[in-house]
């Protein structure tokens, strides 16, 4: 029979929980300043290009939903993926991957050099916030690759290089088993299958996971109207809390910045006007916009009372007709030069992203994956042939092309 806790005891008990979480909290280290990533003048640029291409991206992705569900991009992912295609393709297929990524004006070293740098400095800028970059790339038994290709992708891109056999019916389970590891399960059955063409993976994931800098309180979150529509609200999860906030006014917008941690992670939430589509605040945004918003944002705080629901979900999406769109078609074609990979003839076949997102009291969870997949545009096949009718045969000397006999089987008899 089990004995009961006096009340005395219970109380102790929670006074030292309470003792040992205020330690835990006193350890933690206390959100400071943001710190400075430095960059070069063209790896801003790259920055710059790769923003730009952002928007661009997002833009008609926005337009064509016409607000009627959640939808979220990586630009990061996608851009690290298709860079890491970009070190594979050479004349028409390089300028047009570099175009649609507008790094018109950035040479590939100052590409290269740009991604390992964020790769290596975003990670550990701040404590209190998780972000983990990872690249691989899968090679089909078939693909003959160019050694210096595999050694470019380690070098800038820390990618791993792994063997993939098309006709293992577990291959697919060992890239989403990958995808799913690097981004602690939030990314999940990526891909369905992979295609009997199939020639190389490039692969992109990424996992975020910050917390508030101003935790809300959980015991303010209450269920309030969110307006999908102006005569259709409903009942949602609203967290809120009054502190000091960095906000703005655009166009037809109001912007507020949520930083995670010390800062140098941030969340900025625009919220259109009534009566303004959420088409309409996309369609005003561009690198020059965005960058005259960020540095009014830095001018300073003022008080706000803020209402943010909790919101989860996923997303996904081939991004084949979007790129196509923003220049890139000759990429995914028989005409496809990616001759820096191999000697053999391949085409980019397909370009899926996914994404995940999690806002709660706490912070924000977020990972996100992009796959690059190559196919062999001419396939060695085997052939049936069964010559069970009629037919010529021609015996020849195959150096000088002479014929020395021909003929014809009727009846094999």
């Amino acid at each position: 029979m089990k004995k009961a806790i006096p009340g005395s005891m219970l109380l102790l008990i929670a006074i030292t929980a309470m003792v040992v979480s205020c330690d835990r909290l006193r350890d933690e280290p206390q959100p400071g300043d943001p710190v400075q990533v430095d960059l070069t003048l063209k790896q801003k640029e790259v920055v710059d290009s790769a923003n730009t291409f952002a928007f661009d991206l997002f833009r008609p992705v926005v337009s064509e939903d016409k607000g009627s569900k959640n939808l979220m991009i990586s630009p990061f992912s996608i851009t690290s993926a298709l860079s890491m295609a970009l070190n594979g393709a050479a004349s028409g297929t390089y300028n047009a991957i570099s175009h649609t990524l507008r790094y018109d004006s950035q040479t590939l070293q100052e590409v290269n050099e740009t991604y390992l740098k964020l790769t290596k400095e975003m990670i550990t800028v701040d404590p209190r916030v998780t972000i983990e970059i990872a690249n691989s790339v899968w090679l089909e038994k078939r693909l003959v690759v160019k050694q210096p290709y595999i050694d470019a992708l380690r070098t800038w891109y820390l990618a791993e290089a792994r063997n993939i056999d098309v006709s293992d019916p577990g291959a697919v389970d060992l890239v989403n088993g990958w995808i799913e590891e690097k981004t602690h399960d939030k990314i999940r059955d990526m891909l369905d299958g992979l295609s009997p063409d199939l020639a190389m993976l490039l692969i992109n994931a990424i996992y975020f996971n910050g917390r508030w800098r101003y935790q809300f309180d959980k015991k303010e979150t209450a269920d309030k109207p969110f307006y999908i529509t102006p005569d259709a609200p409903v009942n949602v999860p609203m967290m809120y809390q009054k502190e000091n906030f960095a906000v703005i006014r655009s166009e037809n917008a109001t912007m507020i910045d949520l930083p995670y941690g010390q800062g140098n992670y941030t969340m900025v939430v625009m919220l259109p006007d009534e009566g303004v589509t959420l088409q309409e605040v996309a369609a005003t945004l561009s690198p020059k916009r965005w960058n005259t918003w960020m540095q009014q944002l830095s001018y300073g705080t003022s008080e706000v009372q803020l209402s943010l629901p909790r919101f989860e979900y996923e997303y996904k999406r081939s991004l084949n007709d979007d790129l196509k769109a923003l220049g890139m078609e000759v990429a995914f074609g028989t005409w496809a030069d990616f001759s820096n990979i191999t000697d053999q003839s391949i085409m980019i076949s397909g370009v899926l992203h996914q994404t995940f997102i999690r806002t709660d009291e706490e912070g924000t969870e977020a990972a996100a994956a992009t796959v690059v997949e190559f196919e062999f545009t001419s396939v060695p096949q085997t052939h049936v042939v069964n010559v069970n009718r009629p037919f010529l045969y021609f015996i020849r000397e195959s150096t000088t092309g002479t014929l020395v006999f021909m003929g014809q089987v009727v009846d094999p008899r």
